[in-house]
């Protein structure tokens, strides 16, 4: 965990699996012709602590967190961001005027993937209750959507996160039963694997003026997006969050601006092929 002549960075979590982070970092390095290196650091929860420490003592300068880290990271740090309080968990560890910072760029990564179809939204629908489900409601207040309201298999976590966020709770079995202006996917149904085959919603309860942005970018088009397109509804695909959240934490790192574009293409010829 040490680079000569540079700056090290990297991302923790466990399992990590094939992570997207060191891609997209390393090649913005590399644009800008700055000598860091990032690299994947699988963590152990038991190992936590000793991973905290080394940040410190080896000199990390930025550090991307991962399940399932991202709520007892918070403790070894000097302090969180209003965002990151918010969601209750961080993503992103950088340093400030020599203080060891969380920040949640998740919630950033919703937001501006919404920002970019350049509309307001006066309802939404989230489905899911974990991080993800936290990071999309607190990026919807944050846009000023009034009316939220979230959807969970699980009643007691929607229960208790809509009572946290003084948001609306729907039952699961009747998520359908209306429309909604958004529509947002923070469950694991439709990601690749054993669960590829599966979708949040059922087709016929998808309004065509429903926007449906599904927070899984594994595979490119989901079963929950290839259904909205087949209602005519508008469709924001998953990576758009991670191409979002990526760019904010290479900012806090290095004050510089990936170009979107470029950085999308990349992320779509890694995951998808050209």
């Amino acid at each position: 965990m040490e680079v000569m002549g540079g700056m090290l960075f990297g991302i923790i979590g466990y399992p990590l699996g094939h992570s997207l982070s060191p891609l997209i970092h390393n090649w913005g390095f590399e644009r800008f012709g700055l000598p860091y290196v990032y690299e994947a650091w699988p963590t152990p929860p038991e190992e936590l602590a000793a991973f905290a420490g080394s940040i410190r003592e080896r000199g990390v300068r930025g550090v991307s967190v991962t399940l399932p880290h991202k709520t007892e990271i918070i403790q070894y740090l000097d302090g969180i961001s209003g965002l990151g309080e918010a969601v209750g968990a961080v993503n992103t560890l950088y340093w400030k005027d020599g203080r060891l910072l969380g920040e949640n760029t998740d919630a950033l990564g919703v937001a501006r993937s919404l920002e970019a179809l350049g509309r307001t939204f006066e309802d939404a629908l989230v489905l899911g209750g974990g991080g993800a489900a936290r990071a999309a409601v607190v990026a919807l207040k944050e846009l000023g959507v009034k009316d939220i309201a979230v959807a969970n298999r699980t009643a007691e976590k929607a229960a208790a996160l809509a009572a946290e966020f003084k948001i609306g709770r729907i039952p699961w079995e009747k998520r359908g039963d209306r429309s909604w202006g958004l529509l947002v996917n923070a469950t694991p149904l439709g990601m690749s694997g054993r669960l590829q085959d599966l979708s949040p919603m059922e087709k016929d309860a998808l309004a065509p003026d429903t926007v449906v942005f599904d927070l899984v970018y594994n595979p490119c088009e989901t079963n929950l997006l290839r259904s909205a397109k087949a209602a005519g509804c508008a469709v924001v695909p998953g990576l758009e969050m991670f191409l979002h959240q990526a760019v904010e934490q290479f900012r806090l790192w290095t004050g510089k601006e990936l170009p979107d574009e470029q950085a999308r293409a990349l992320l779509m010829d890694a995951l998808y092929g050209a």
